[in-house]
């Protein structure tokens, strides 16, 4: 017979409520593990026949949590900002963390899971078909929100860091009911911050205002939908250029069309207070506005952080006296055309751009080109809020490529 040691943490939990907070991290301080309660498990030496690893593309490293506790478990040393506890019930063991980052004195606060005995983790090769998956249940009521950030960190403590968004969420709602929540590993800034993929040490959980969740499983699990979106620009006079409008986070929508001579948008903007912008030439993106963003070259890197000259950004101004604005030669565009409507929730926008105004533009039947839009919305005289149709996840769209979707011609 032979026994295996498990090393499992025991704290205090206690009542949720939870609300939106910014997810900004920073680099994480030194942490002590509060403490931990060891026993052992018999076990006979026949009892299991070993089987062959599930793997993706070879990595096998990929249960992070699950059933229970070890040292590859910590969190922050003060109990008043974040507790946890494992939980028997019939089905299984499952974790509750509660914490309560606005107390005095909860400056960081967060947990990590080293897993697989801290070894170092080669994903560079599978960090772009992975996600983290976390099975988690409410305590109380339904909620959509957890105000958390995920880190991944190398071991030579470079972090890579990434806010929850509601679109990983799998169901409707994180209810009573064991719910899915899965965030792509793809869309961690690996590269920006110089993460050594090859050698990853820890995943990190930094949260923010308070709350109580409970973990079944925390896996990393193989994951294939596209992190693109796509808009298709039909031919006018060719099929329903109009009738196929795309959504925008904030109850926005575009449709994008094609001539031989002209590329053409049509918007309907949500706006209880349409049409409101002061500002002038490149500061229109401070009111009530529209940014397009879109390449010309069908070749160019679909990762590059940079514009190219083939690269365009235009923008609208939506206000009383309105123009077209373009970025890359800071002027107003007079041979882009605009009209604006009435829409019973705000305000309607078609904008015409003649393709001898595009950079090199080869247009063709099936050509996939970059592409992005953004809603950008007033208040007080100022922007309270960029709503983006493919980057919902990340601002700076404006400067990096790799955070647009794709237009595709028809």
């Amino acid at each position: 017979m032979r026994s295996i040691l498990t090393a499992i943490l025991f704290i205090s939990c206690g009542v949720v409520s939870f609300s939106q907070e910014d997810t900004t991290s920073k680099m994480l301080d030194n942490v002590e593990v509060v403490s931990k309660k060891f026993s052992f498990k018999k076990m006979g030496l026949y009892d299991h026949v070993p089987e062959e690893e599930y793997n993706v593309r070879g990595f096998t490293q990929l249960s992070i949590f699950e059933n229970d506790l070890t040292d590859e478990f910590w969190m922050s040393k003060d109990t008043r900002c974040v507790s946890s506890r494992l939980k028997e019930e019939s089905e299984g063991t499952c974790l509750n963390l509660t914490w309560n980052k606005d107390l005095d004195g909860c400056d960081w606060v967060g947990i990590g899971f080293g897993w697989d005995g801290w070894s170092g983790k080669d994903m560079g090769y599978v960090a772009d078909t992975l996600a983290i998956e976390l099975q988690v249940r409410s305590t109380d009521k339904p909620f959509t929100n957890i105000p958390w950030a995920f880190g991944i960190e190398d071991y030579s403590g470079q972090q890579a860091w990434l806010g929850y968004n509601k679109s990983f969420l799998q169901s409707k709602s994180i209810s009573s009911d064991w719910t899915k929540v899965q965030i792509p590993l793809s869309l961690f800034p690996f590269e920006e911050n110089d993460v050594d993929l090859t050698n990853v040490k820890q995943l990190l959980i930094q949260v923010f205002a308070e709350g109580e969740i409970e973990i079944k499983k925390l896996h990393l699990v193989p994951y294939s939908k596209k992190l693109k979106k796509e808009v298709t620009a039909f031919e006018i006079g060719k099929s329903a250029a109009f009738n196929n409008y795309n959504v925008i986070q904030g109850g926005h929508s575009f449709v994008v069309a094609y001539s031989a001579d002209s590329l053409f948008f049509s918007f309907q903007i949500k706006d209880d207070t349409p049409r409101k912008n002061e500002h002038v030439n490149g500061n229109l993106w401070k009111g009530d506005a529209i940014e397009i963003a879109f390449s010309t070259n069908k070749l160019a890197n679909k990762k590059r952080k940079f514009l190219l000259l083939s690269d365009q950004h235009i923008g609208i101004n939506c206000g009383s006296d309105p123009y077209v604005w373009d970025w890359k030669e800071s002027k107003k565009h007079s041979a882009i055309k605009k009209t604006f409507g009435t829409w019973n929730e705000g305000y309607t926008v078609s904008v015409a751009v003649p393709f001898r105004e595009l950079y090199g533009i080869e247009l063709s039947r099936g050509l996939r080109l970059d592409f992005e839009v953004a809603i950008d919305l007033n208040k007080d005289n100022s922007r309270k809020e960029q709503q983006r149709w493919n980057s919902v996840l990340s601002e700076g769209f404006n400067t990096s490529p790799a955070k647009w979707g794709v237009l595709i011609f028809d």
